[in-house]
């Protein structure tokens, strides 16, 4: 049974963390956070920051014991469940040792089992191999956002090299594969496990506006296709098994085409984004409490079939090419379930995924509704920032 009021650092100050946080206190307890920028979202809100690089992990292991906290929430960055995982040594439930972090979170070993255990993935290629073949992707071991990825349709030997180059500087640890190009649409496949079962799980539509290799705007499906549903229950809990995965969440993200999918990556830390909020806005389910769970000795819960259903779309407002923020003008009518501003009027946006204006939860009244709001957005139609 858990104690009220039990003492948690949540390591992370980032926006996408706060339904995490204010799922933490809504249960009682007293919660601390930990993170370099004091100008981030739980940085500024939370009375209980500490300035604190946690990407120091002794730094961080020290004020962990100096002030004897009962758990350990890491938070939506792969940095903080991995300095998490480094550690914990056993003394917080729910955190993956590293070892099984690493094969997770860097690509080339997860490559590896997925290879192993059956799952489905792209290729991954020799440089050699790569010279022969049609369309290629590189991108570093360990790097997220797009940052050092690059597709080369042909390839000559000269540009394998240089894009290869680039995406080892893009990661931390130098490392970089090249993999067969796959096309489809991309998914996310978000899952709760409890003893090695999927209890909950949810499919998102991922898409890309102003950067090819940063998600930007997203949306729940209640019709995905039962077959591959099942099919990717079935690989969680392959992979869990493998890996004997601890409870919580495992999230993965896949690309498919026709009858076929092909699994990116998956990471064991909450989404980045507040993804949270589009599963708790579209489905009622309590998405960040359950993350949190696991990691203060609880578990997900299973979602409530009598739960209404919203038709949300996700969408982080960017700018491809960079431009100055006057504010939002819409070529439509919406509907804004919320609204979470990350710059304020007057600020130059940069361009891509690095000059984010804000996150909108937009909310449709009907499919035809929402189809024509997803895809004004994906046309870049909907609004402008002048």
């Amino acid at each position: 049974m858990l104690n009220k009021m039990s003492k948690i650092l949540l390591v992370d100050t980032n926006r996408a963390a706060y339904p995490i946080y204010q799922a933490l206190l809504a249960a009682g307890h007293d919660v601390w956070v930990v993170g370099g920028k004091p100008t981030e979202t739980l940085a500024k809100l939370a009375p209980n920051y500490v300035q604190l690089d946690y990407s120091n992990a002794e730094t961080l292991a020290a004020f962990v014991d100096e002030n004897e906290f009962d758990y350990l929430v890491p938070g939506c960055t792969d940095l903080s469940y991995e300095v998490c995982a480094k550690i914990n040594k056993g003394r917080f439930p729910g955190i993956e040792n590293p070892a099984t972090t690493s094969a997770i979170n860097t690509k080339s070993e997860f490559r590896a089992v997925a290879e192993k255990i059956g799952l489905p993935v792209p290729r991954v290629l020799t440089l050699e191999e790569a010279g022969a073949a049609e369309s290629v992707i590189i991108k570093p071991v360990d790097s997220f956002s797009g940052r050092g990825m690059s597709v080369l349709q042909n390839p000559a030997a000269g540009q394998l090299e240089e894009a290869f180059k680039a995406a080892c500087k893009a990661s931390k640890t130098g490392g970089a594969i090249i993999e067969e190009f796959v096309t489809g649409q991309l998914y996310s496949h978000s899952a709760f496990i409890r003893n090695g079962e999927v209890v909950a799980d949810f499919i998102v539509q991922e898409d890309s506006v102003a950067s090819p290799f940063a998600v930007d705007t997203s949306r729940v499906l209640f019709d995905f296709p039962a077959g591959m549903l099942e099919s990717l229950r079935s690989d969680v809990r392959r992979l869990a098994t493998s890996l004997q995965l601890l409870d919580g969440l495992v999230h993965t993200q896949f690309i498919a085409k026709n009858d076929r999918y092909w699994i990116i990556e998956v990471t064991r830390r909450c989404p980045g984004d507040i993804y949270s909020l589009l599963i708790e806005f579209s489905t009622g389910y309590p998405y960040a409490a359950s993350y949190a769970a696991p990691f203060i000795g609880g578990a997900a819960c299973s979602p409530d079939p009598d739960a209404v259903r919203e038709r949300i779309i996700r969408h982080t407002a960017s700018s491809k090419m960079g431009e100055s923020l006057w504010g939002f003008s819409f070529s439509a009518p919406v509907d804004i379930r919320l609204f979470v501003p990350l710059v304020t009027s007057g600020e130059q946006l940069g361009a891509g995924p690095y000059g984010r204006a804000g996150v909108f939860f937009f909310r449709a009244s009907s499919t035809t509704d929402e189809e024509m709001l997803y895809q004004k957005l994906l046309a870049g139609e909907l609004y402008s920032f002048s």
